[in-house]
């Protein structure tokens, strides 16, 4: 009995554009259908990738180009001696091989190279010595002749150090789209705040994407302007017309996309329909990349956002803005908004009303007139039993970030110590444990948020809600940019930016709040016991401290809770 490879059959191809839909389905031994060097390509680009030029141009390497055929992305490096590694391959890989099997003949070599190159390898790194002392020249002419970029890994440079270099290339490009994505967020977010906020949105869309934008079929609700960017064909032509009406089908797919011109585009609905609101097509010269496409998810949500409340109550999107304001960002033309969102109106005064008796502060009422300071409260289930939905939490305001995790954050008029404290005894009695910060000004929120998130783990610790204290003896000795330096000399190798320094800090913070305590911190962080032992451990030996002294605990808690990140 044989098993064929059977080739990946996309749906729904037309002419040159293509409904999206998932991979390709195993083959009968269980692995993927080998893929052609088109799809190879196409998944390069959605994917992370750094460009070839940038691994060659590391000088630590010392590699040297002997084909160069344009500046394919690497999705990892990956050594291989098999005579033909291709069905252990996804494509986009740097193949490295010292050729301990390569084969003798030319044919050999021509099939060797062939299979690569089906296999959608971007590029070959040839190590030289032991098994030859120079790169083959057959196989130069045959990578020369296939288009493959062929490298030449000098001795010394192992090739563990070149999957490295690749790894740390991989994260740098992580972290940047990280950033890129979070600015383009946040320009989103108050985009919906502007007088036309569909064709605001657009042009953040459009900017982020670099490209153009275009708001098609829109409908009745979607709030008026020209829904076109800069540089958007006037006429969306006739392929383009019909791939937006198979979108807006009630059974037709989500998303399609297809080569226009010299651009590629991508159509996404907004909305589901029969109750979507148009189409969003966005081009530029290179596909999308799965930074991009998240912008482009967060711009058309926005846009169904806008289109169901353009006729009701003005566009809010509170965890949006929520997450904008306490990550920063926040302008002066923002301002007005927040007043409005942070005040408790009649959707407040009704869950206030309903909350378990006790003194509470009245709920103004009308037009809300500008707060003089804000609070940030943060807030987790005080327990396994029943609590309330965070929507529906006596909060009074609109500013609530309730994601998927069970943590809770919301921003909140300053209204005195003695409200704020009733109000965290009501969260108390719908099952939720709350830290509040105390009143700052718009421009402090972010700082404010971090200081609540650090009273929620000591409130956790007590058992009970906290509210923090308005004066802080340590502030009245040390202003923010000297407690931040000071926190940055304790904490020493801490204080990095990486994953393992930022899983230390987290392990610490847990395990200071809970006094030591082992399982608790454990549970905290959801890890074993053993696991916080060994963080704890690794702490103590990088910073060269007993944390069974007191004052070096101390120390540690003030600079992990004065820490400005």
């Amino acid at each position: 009995m044989t098993c064929g490879r059977r080739a990946p059959v996309p749906r729904g191809l037309g002419v040159s554009g293509a409904f999206l839909s998932p991979p390709a389905p195993p083959d009968g031994r269980g692995n993927r259908a080998r893929r052609g060097p088109g799809v190879a390509q196409e998944s390069r680009a959605q994917g992370h990738t750094v460009p070839l030029s940038t691994v060659v141009g590391r000088r630590d390497l010392g590699m040297a180009a002997l084909v160069t055929a344009g500046d394919p992305g690497i999705g990892w490096a990956v050594v291989s001696e098999l005579a033909d590694p291709s069905a252990y391959l996804l494509g986009g890989e740097l193949l490295l091989t010292a050729g301990v099997n390569l084969p003798a003949t030319a044919s050999g070599l021509r099939d060797y190279v062939d299979s690569l190159v089906r296999a959608g390898v971007s590029a070959v790194g040839f190590g030289v010595t032991p098994v030859h002392d120079t790169v083959p020249s057959g196989l130069v002419e045959q990578c020369r002749e296939r288009g493959l970029p062929l490298l030449e890994v000098p001795r010394p440079t192992p090739f563990a150090a070149v999957s490295q270099a690749v790894g740390a290339e991989l994260r740098e490009l992580h972290l940047r789209d990280l950033r890129r994505l979070g600015a383009a967020h946040q320009a989103l977010a108050l985009a919906v705040t502007d007088a036309s906020p569909v064709d605001r949105v657009l042009r953040v869309l459009a900017e982020a994407l670099g490209g153009w934008a275009f708001l098609a079929r829109p409908s009745a609700s979607v709030p008026g302007g020209a829904h076109r960017t800069a540089g958007a064909p006037a006429d969306p032509g006739p392929e383009l017309r019909g791939l937006a009406d198979r979108l807006t089908r009630p059974r037709g797919p989500r998303s399609a996309k297809a080569r226009v011109g010299g651009d590629e585009v991508f159509l996404h609905t907004v909305g589901t329909p029969p109750q979507e609101h148009g189409v969003v097509l966005v081009g530029r010269p290179e596909p999308l990349g799965i930074t991009d496409r998240a912008v482009l998810r967060t711009a058309t949500a926005l846009l169904e956002l806008l289109a169901r409340t353009s006729r009701g109550a003005p566009p809010v999107p509170g965890r949006l803005v929520t997450g904008l304001l306490l990550d920063g960002g926040l302008t002066d033309a923002s301002a007005p908004l927040l007043a409005e969102l942070a005040a408790p109106g009649d959707d407040g005064a009704a869950e206030a009303a309903s909350a378990p008796a006790g003194p509470a502060a009245p709920v103004p009422t009308g037009a809300p007139s500008a707060p003089a300071a804000y609070r940030v409260l943060r807030a987790r289930p005080a327990g396994r039993g029943r609590r309330t939905a965070p929507a529906a939490l006596p909060l009074g305001t609109r500013l609530l970030d309730a994601g998927p995790g069970e943590e809770v954050r919301a921003l909140l008029a300053d209204r005195g110590d003695t409200a704020h404290l009733d109000q965290l005894d009501r969260l108390l009695g719908h099952g939720w444990i709350g830290a509040l910060s105390g009143p700052v000004d718009p421009a402090e929120l972010p700082a404010a948020d971090r200081r609540a998130a650090a009273l929620l783990t000591r409130a956790r610790a007590v058992g009970g809600p906290l509210l923090e204290e308005r004066a802080d003896p340590f502030d009245a000795l040390l202003g923010p940019a000297g407690s931040d330096d000071l926190a940055r000399r304790i904490l020493g190798p801490l204080a990095e930016e990486n994953d393992s320094a930022r899983l230390l800090r987290r392990t610490l913070r847990a395990w200071l709040a809970r006094h030591g305590n082992w399982d608790r911190a454990a549970a905290d962080l959801g890890a074993h016991r053993n696991s916080v032992r060994y963080r704890i451990g690794r702490v103590e030996r990088d910073l060269g401290v007993d944390l069974a002294d007191a004052e070096q605990r101390m120390r540690l808690w003030f600079a992990l809770t004065r820490w400005n990140r």
